[in-house]
């Protein structure tokens, strides 16, 4: 069935996706003890705490929302089906792609919300956003930690300890390698933190993301 979709590419959370395509996901990878990478002061300041639910989804390893919306194009028809006329067809088409991405965000959120918070971090617009706007779910997201960026640092330090391919015996240490301050030290490693159940055991990412769903 043809379907014309031009009205949905002016939404804001499109344009949101657009813009957050322009931005820079911050390194994951941690240097070795003794050949530690030095990095620039711009480079480590580049190092951001916002963060998009698109980047999320590529932190984790898990389907991106361009993805799952192609392979639901058929049940938006489906869940549309029974509307009269073209306007009505198209609104429930738009309603149901709707109900479709809140599902895909909640999924994504909720293994992000379990995997940071393993290390100490939060997402604050998920915590306080919706306080004022319930079925509101911010694009954009800011990581903060629920203690302190020494501690988060620190938890993500003994995650890189057990993935077994770096080693440092103490806080100090890892951040002697940048060098980094705590904050720099955790939003240049976040891409460590999918690996928390390979470590400890437990539901991996794309297991807890499926869980989310059902």
């Amino acid at each position: 069935m043809q379907r014309t979709r031009s009205g949905q590419s002016k939404s804001p959370r499109q344009l949101d996706r657009e813009i957050a395509a322009a931005l820079r996901t911050p390194s994951a990878r941690a240097p070795r003890r003794g050949h530690a990478v030095r990095k620039t002061t711009t480079e480590k300041a580049g190092a951001s705490d916002k963060i998009t639910i698109d980047q999320l989804a590529k932190l984790f390893d898990l389907p991106d929302w361009e993805r799952v919306d192609e392979t639901n194009q058929h049940n938006y028809w489906e869940m549309s089906r029974g509307a009269e006329g073209e306007d009505a067809q198209m609104e429930a088409e738009q309603e149901a792609q709707t109900e479709i991405y809140n599902r895909w965000y909640d999924a994504v959120e909720h293994v992000a919300e379990k995997l940071l918070g393993e290390h100490g971090l939060e997402l604050l617009a998920m915590k306080h956003t919706r306080k004022v706007q319930k079925n509101y779910r911010p694009h954009t997201l800011k990581i903060i930690p629920s203690k302190s960026w020494s501690d988060a640092a620190d938890k993500i330090r003994e995650t890189i300890n057990g993935v077994g391919t770096h080693h440092f015996d103490t806080l100090r240490e890892f951040l002697d390698s940048g060098p980094y301050t705590a904050r720099q030290a955790v939003l240049s490693h976040l891409g460590h933190i999918k690996r928390y159940p390979a470590v400890y055991g437990g539901l991996g990412a794309n297991q807890m993301y499926e869980h989310a769903w059902r």
